[in-house]
């Protein structure tokens, strides 16, 4: 089920740059660019500063959401009994939430590293936009794109290496039924997905999460 819903969310995630290419056109010929292409004007993006992005990094790997999401994660693992060689209990709980809560820090921590070093800034910003396609569309894309410092929207290097990096990194403490490259790629495509449904719940549920940026 998740392979389909990444292939579908990289089917979304192609169409910016064309629709920036068009507003492009449109605004050499004294028309205004399309507002709903990238939610917030370029104008409205304020670049995070080195301690800001070193603020947002403690905040992304030891705030409650990143607590909450590896909890989820290790109950959905304990139904599911995976890896079986876990078992079950509270021994078999707190192997899967550390197992979740390590691959969480691993992530946090890559993505800071290699966003600062291509100056991609990952925070969610809620669109302006209305309608609930165009919102579902901003919110799933923004999983995949980041800003630059002009405020230009980009397929985010920073994001898609570092979860790709953590499945594979994690299959070194991973009992034998879940080591290999098809797992890493499934635990790729969870951890993907994860980061989806958390951009469309910030986009249509802002009072849950106070309309910060993540």
């Amino acid at each position: 089920m998740w392979k389909t819903v990444l292939w579908a969310c990289v089917f979304f995630v192609v169409q910016p740059r064309s629709m920036a290419q068009v507003a492009s056109s449109a605004d050499s010929r004294g028309a205004a660019p399309d507002a709903t292409m990238a939610g917030p004007q370029r104008s409205e993006f304020v670049p995070m500063t080195q301690r800001e992005r070193l603020r947002h990094y403690f905040k992304s790997a030891f705030g409650v959401e990143g607590l909450v999401l590896s909890t989820t994660g290790a109950g959905v693992s304990q139904w599911m009994n995976t890896p079986s060689e876990w078992g079950q209990g509270a021994e078999g709980y707190a192997r899967r939430f550390g197992n979740s809560y390590a691959q969480h820090m691993i992530r946090s921590t890559l993505t800071y590293g290699t966003s600062s070093v291509l100056h991609e800034d990952n925070r969610y910003i809620p669109s302006d936009q209305s309608g609930f396609a165009p919102r579902l569309k901003y919110a799933i894309t923004s999983s995949f794109l980041a800003r630059r410092d002009d405020g230009s929207r980009h397929l985010s290097i920073s994001r898609l290496s570092s979860y790709l990096a953590t499945a594979f990194i994690s299959r070194e403490w991973q009992p034998h039924s879940t080591i290999g490259p098809q797992n890493a790629m499934l635990s790729f495509s969870t951890a993907m997905g994860t980061a989806v449904g958390v951009r469309v719940a910030r986009e249509f549920f802002p009072t849950v999460f106070r309309r910060h940026r993540d």
